[in-house]
């Protein structure tokens, strides 16, 4: 009877033991996997560290590309607003009529000499007119593009744009200020002689 009782009693502590093997393993498996995954963990944040350090050299140097880029077209663009002559006189917008054929002519005229004072209707004289200001070389010149100079009252030119239309021709200058001008006789589309109103006193031409 007593070697029986042994026997059993063997039998049922084997699966105990086998229980107790597996559980240890189990958890041992499982502090193996905890401190991989924490090491893994940690691991990644630092070699991100490194990575972070070139992207921030890049983001540096494509602002410093972008603030060295804006300089250079700041005076470019400065350039393009310091022209003078074409750049301003491109700009200017002439009005036109509803109806009539636009067309351009190209041609210079030095005023004849004969200046009217519109308020009283007596002759006076271009010194009169425009002063110390005044150029005796200056000329007016339409030119086939749409734009004009102006050099009578100074030795600086004057340029602005114009359109011939109805028999009329209509100018404006680059500061927006309209050419009061009045056409008195024609060849086909280009004036032979006119007249042009400074400041109350019409000039003569042609």
């Amino acid at each position: 009877m007593a070697g029986k009782h042994s026997q059993q009693t063997s039998k049922s502590k084997a699966p105990v033991i086998i229980i107790i093997v597996i559980s240890v393993i189990i958890v041992a498996a499982a502090a193996v996997f905890a401190v991989m995954f924490f090491n893994g963990a940690f691991g990644n944040k630092e070699s991100e560290q490194p990575t972070t350090a070139p992207t921030t050299a890049v983001a540096d140097t494509t602002a410093q590309a972008m603030h060295g880029q804006t300089q250079t077209t700041a005076p470019a663009t400065q350039a393009t607003g310091n022209s003078t002559g074409t750049d301003e006189t491109v700009a200017v917008v002439v009005p036109t009529e509803e109806e009539g054929e636009v067309t351009y002519f190209n041609a210079t005229f030095i005023p004849n000499g004969t200046v009217v004072d519109t308020y009283t209707g007596e002759n006076t004289s271009l010194r009169e007119v425009f002063g110390s200001g005044y150029n005796t070389e200056g000329v007016i010149t339409f030119n086939s593009d749409g734009t004009f100079s102006d050099t009578i009252a100074s030795t600086e030119a004057s340029t602005g744009g114009y359109v011939v239309q109805n028999e009329k021709i209509i100018a404006t200058y680059s500061n927006d200020k309209n050419m009061d001008i009045t056409v008195t006789e024609w060849d086909g589309n280009t004036p032979v002689s006119f007249y042009i109103v400074y400041a109350g006193y019409e000039v003569y031409f042609g």
